[in-house]
């Protein structure tokens, strides 16, 4: 009997989101039911990727056209519109789905202590569980739209009712700039659906994997003047979530306002469905437009690069300089898809994983900040190490992760998009380099204010990591050393598609 994993990882968030918003308000059983949920669908990914990687004797139904998926399931919905119930896995999107569950789980533990309205609060982060693995499984174009948008409900409400002082403005700002991006998106779609989906199905369809088919099987069968103002607007809604510069002015607000789980969540997993989207739909889908626009693609990529980490430079509040970072990071991905080549196209979806680890330890960090120290002002937060060893030891791995330090896995992924970058730079190169040398600059800048010399005593009695603190800051610095040592495990799983990407483009006469 061949158990529907894939459903599965939909149902059991839903499930437990409906339980945790049922549950009495005084009950302190919400955090039990959500983290339960959130390690059952992590050990149904794990299984899905000993499946996949090691062959394990699981029985999972496949796509029995191509094949190409690790695991496939698809039900009519409404067939005379071409919507279809279609879900699947692959080397692209098993990363990610395994990275959601895990930052979902050690958010929940992280935030353990949550006194306001905890029920809602941990039903949400579940919730959130639910949207982005469904963004990350949905093949069939309109769900994958659904849970696009789903995407925006939780994260609204966790910014505007457990958020800071600006809480209001910055929740707003989200939702309307995420929004926007996404109705241009939707022009895409239906584009798809009603001019090209014919040409490729021979009816209207919604059906992403029978039109990816064709468009491998004849990149040219959709003609150029139709890809590239579709390709555009698909970019413009990825490229919105991602955030590339300059529609990026949205994410230091919600990060600042937003709590710290929310944080993890919106840097760690939110951001990358922007780069997943960008793989999945619009190089896949438009190779004749991304062939004569890799240009824009790497313009943007370095210009959020190079933009962001000097704004880092002038950024006093740590949790603001994290929000930049992840911009200037996140531009790293741009790059590796603009290189058309498969090192740098699997080195800008490894960094998609690897920012998520590093970046969810950073936040965590500066929730920690917030907690004991009572502020997030670097200047203020001086000599930490004497009186917080432990946070200033995982601080210090999560800075240098980030910055790119061979050893950890932030290096791994940031050569492997300049290794693909090289034959279409050449020379030029140093433009993008320039962010790395930038990056080091704001990190160690940062780590000398706050973890050395005199410790400033008017922060009083801090006290360091608690066990709810440590425990998920541990495994992330484990996992961060792990890939930086030995990334074979998510490098093997992304290659294959990596690769089949590069060779359409390649491809093209």
């Amino acid at each position: 009997m061949e158990i529907p994993y894939l459903s599965l990882m939909i149902l059991v968030p839903l499930v437990g989101t409906i339980i945790s918003f049922l549950l009495p308000r005084e009950s302190t059983k919400a955090k039990w039911v959500c983290l339960i949920a959130a390690l059952v669908n992590l050990v149904i990914s794990f299984i899905l990727v000993f499946a996949y990687v090691w062959s394990w004797p699981v029985s999972l139904p496949v796509d029995p056209v191509s094949g190409s998926f690790a695991a496939y399931e698809k039900a009519e919905w409404i067939p005379s519109l071409g919507m279809n119930y279609i879900l699947g896995v692959d080397g692209l999107s098993l990363p990610l789905i395994v990275l959601t569950h895990f930052l979902v789980a050690l958010g929940i533990v992280f935030s353990w202590k949550e006194k306001e309205r905890p029920k809602e609060f941990f039903g949400l982060l579940l919730l959130m569980d639910l949207s982005i693995t469904g963004v990350f499984m949905s093949l069939d174009l309109f769900v994958f739209f659904i849970f696009w948008e789903l995407v925006l409900i939780p994260m609204y409400f966790l910014i505007a009712i457990w958020g800071g002082p600006n809480k209001a403005y910055a929740s707003i700002k989200f939702l309307i700039y995420t929004h926007i991006g996404s109705v241009i998106m939707l022009l895409g779609i239906f584009a798809l659906y009603f001019w090209a989906s014919p040409t490729l199905a021979g009816a209207p369809t919604f059906d992403l994997v029978v039109m990816a088919d064709a468009m491998r099987a004849d990149p040219t069968i959709i003609a150029l003047s139709f890809q590239v103002p579709v390709f555009i607007a698909f970019f413009f809604g990825f490229g919105v979530k991602m955030p590339m510069v300059p529609f990026h002015t949205w994410l230091p607000d919600a990060h600042v306002e937003a709590p710290t789980a929310g944080s993890v969540i919106l840097a760690g997993l939110l951001l990358k469905m922007g780069g997943y989207g960008l793989f999945r739909l619009g190089m896949t889908m438009f190779p004749l437009a991304v062939r004569d626009l890799w240009w824009v693609i790497a313009a943007f990529g370095v210009t959020s690069m190079i933009y962001a980490a000097f704004v880092c430079l002038a950024q006093t509040d740590l949790k603001r300089l994290i929000a930049y970072s992840s911009v200037s990071h996140m531009g790293f991905v741009l790059l590796g898809a603009s290189s058309t080549l498969t090192i740098g196209i699997a080195g800008g979806m490894f960094q998609m994983f690897n920012h998520g680890l590093i970046t969810a330890a950073l936040f965590m960090l500066a929730g920690v900040a917030k907690r004991s120290c009572h502020t997030r002002d670097i200047p203020k937060l001086s000599g930490l190490v004497q009186k917080m060893p432990l946070f200033s030891f995982v601080l210090m791995v999560s800075f240098f992760a980030s910055l790119g330090l061979p050893g950890l896995n932030g290096f791994v992924s940031e050569f492997m998009v300049f290794a693909g970058s090289y034959e279409s730079f050449g020379r030029y190169l140093i433009i993008p380099l320039l962010a790395v040398i930038i990056t080091g600059a704001y990190y160690i800048w940062t780590m000398h204010k706050m973890v050395f010399g005199n410790f400033n005593m008017a922060l009083g009695k801090i006290r360091d990591l608690t066990r709810e603190e440590a425990l998920p800051l541990f495994i992330l610095v484990g996992f961060i050393i792990f890939f930086g040592l030995y990334p074979t495990p998510v490098v093997g799983m992304i290659e294959p598609y990596a690769a089949g990407l590069s060779s359409l483009l390649g491809g093209i006469g």
